[in-house]
Parts: C-alpha cells; structure tokens; sequence
C-alpha cells in the first residue's frame, strides 16, 4: 500500500475532530454542515487525489482515500467522497473542469442522487456520455433522507453537454468504492467506542471490560473491522495500480461486500455493549451506526455485490480464481 503522508492524516483529523463534534453532527442533518465544507474547501482537503489540472489539490487515490476515512470516523455531515472519489474522478476521467461547491453525482434517470438538494453542481452520467451541470440545469422531484439524515432526491436534467467519460457502471462502482471507505472508517470508530466504553463504565466493582462475552464482542468487532479496512485499502491499491475494469469490478465488490457484512455485526455488537445510551442525542455511537446502517445499502448492498463478484470469478472458470486472488496489486505498491 502506497504510504499517506502523516501530515495530511494529522491536519485533517485535528480538522474533523474539531468541526465534528456530536451536536453539530447532528444540527446539520437534513442538510450539509457549511462551516466544515467551508473548511474543507479553503484548505484544499476535498480534492486531495484529483489532478491540479482540471482544479484540483494534486495527490494520490490514496491520499483521497484517507481523508474519506476519516470522514467516515468522524461521521463528516458533508458530500466529501461525492466529489473527491467520484464526481471528481469523473471529470477527471472526461478532461472536464471541476465545479465549485458542493456536487451530486446523477448516475442513470431515476435513481436516488445522493447529496442533491443541496448540491450546487452536478456530474450527469449516462450511456451517451458524462457532463457538468449547474443547480438551475435540474429539476429535483421526489426527496428524502437516509436513515443518517443526509439529503437525497431523484433529478431530472434538462440540459446537458454531453462528452465521452467513465461508464454507468464504472462510475456505480466508484461510488461503492467511497461507501467501503467511509464505512471502514466508522466500522473502526464504532469499535472503539465500544472498547472505551467498556473501560469507563463499571458494574460490580469492576469495568465491564472485565468480563469475557464482552471481551470476546470486542474481539469480533475488531476483527471485522480490519477485515473492513483491509478490503478497502486493496481496492484502492488495486485501482491506484491501474486495473482494468473487470479486475477494478471485483476488488471493489470485495471491498463493499465485506464492509456491509461487518456492518451488521458490529452495529449489533456496539449497540449490546453500550445499552440504551447508544441511542440517545448526546452519545456519539448512534451518529456512527446510522450512517453505517445507511452507507450499506447505497450504491448497492453486499448481496448484489457478492452476486457480481461471484458471476465474474465463475465466468472466467476455475483455473482462473487463484490468479485473480493473487494477481493485485503488484508487490511495487503493497
């Protein structure tokens, strides 16, 4: 795995952790939080990984991939990985500019746009071609919230220049991509939440870390959630690497299918560890469930990804599995 300079990992958890506090988590519901975007954007954080020449930070998918990391950690209320890992990347891919605030990613009609009522520009991707467009080149319909409370609606565009770019599925998987890595990120904050409050809270006499069914929770949950990681840190080293859309396909069905199926035990194990305080306002934990409850299901849930992943390792017949396990990435980027 390419190595992420410290700094960037320092700056942008001093920036989370002081934008990101569990009252204004959830004061933004509904909605983006403008101070964090804010922040993010004047100090080049939300296009790390996206090349200077089309407007971007510079740096690498990995650089990008740590910062939606930490987004997921911190429960960030903003569309962060809608522009740095797929939006960007698809202006990118199609030598078109990026546009400035907060972008929505339009992939096929009908379909939930994630971000979209408080997006100012959005990526159109179609079978024709991708474009840019502003918010008064839309027309938003249905609305709602996922379950985190972040905003979605279904967009209707009415005008669009279209050019060549990445392709429906490219880009649905891209988007699968950003949801691991976010999903990574708050599958190993859950967990230790739940390790911390293990050794906080004490009952006959001793913290309840002492005991061994929570011992063994808090072994499953960290298990899980480095499995988490290390799925989403291969799809990214994998794509960093330069895979071809089949290789690129199946390690990002990796990834999404095992942070989904890690969701549902951690998010099980961390709301039996903590009790009723879980759930309340005032405790961080249900900011990080919820997402993760949510983040599962979008851009596809593990079961229709473990379905592809397993409909392309048959395609290519059996003696073709241990090479395409072993295949990625090449030793230079491990």
């Amino acid at each position: 795995m390419s190595t992420v300079d410290p700094l960037l990992i320092e700056t942008i958890e001093s920036m989370f952790g002081d934008l990101c506090e569990p009252e204004k988590v959830g004061a933004a519901e509904g909605g983006l939080d403008a101070v964090l975007w804010n922040a993010l954007t004047e100090s080049g954080m939300s296009t790390v990984g996206l090349a200077e020449s089309i407007g971007g930070s510079g740096g690498t998918l990995h650089d990008a991939a740590a910062i939606a990391k930490a987004a997921g950690r911190h429960c960030a209320p903003v569309p962060l990985t809608e522009l740095s890992i797929v939006g960007g990347w698809v202006c990118e891919q199609a030598g078109l500019q990026l546009p400035e605030g907060p972008m929505a990613v339009v992939i096929g009609e009908g379909a939930r746009t994630y971000w979209a009522p408080v997006a100012t520009a959005f990526v159109v991707v179609t079978d024709a071609g991708v474009a840019v467009v502003s918010s008064a080149d839309v027309i938003l319909g249905e609305s709602g919230r996922n379950y985190a409370g972040e905003p979605w609606a279904k967009v209707t565009v009415s005008a669009a220049s279209l050019v060549a770019g990445p392709s429906v599925a490219a880009v649905h998987g891209r988007g699968a991509l950003a949801r691991s890595l976010l999903m990574a990120g708050a599958l190993s904050h859950a967990a230790d939440l739940s390790v911390q409050y293990c050794n906080e809270r004490e009952q006959f006499g001793k913290p309840i870390g002492k005991f061994q069914v929570l011992q063994q929770y808090l072994s499953q949950m960290a298990g899980e959630a480095a499995a988490a990681q290390a799925a989403a840190d291969n799809a990214v080293d994998v794509l960093a690497a330069g895979a071809d859309q089949d290789e690129a396909m199946r390690v990002v069905a990796a990834a999404k299918t095992v942070t989904g199926r890690a969701v549902g035990i951690i998010n099980k194990l961390a709301h039996q560890i903590h009790g009723a305080i879980g759930y309340t306002d005032e405790h961080r934990l249900q900011y990080t469930t919820r997402r993760l409850w949510s983040w599962r299901d979008e851009h596809g849930a593990e079961a229709e990804w473990a379905a592809a992943l397993g409909a392309s390792l048959a395609a290519a017949g059996g003696r073709a599995l241990w090479p395409a396990i072993t295949k990625w990435p090449p030793a230079a980027v491990r």
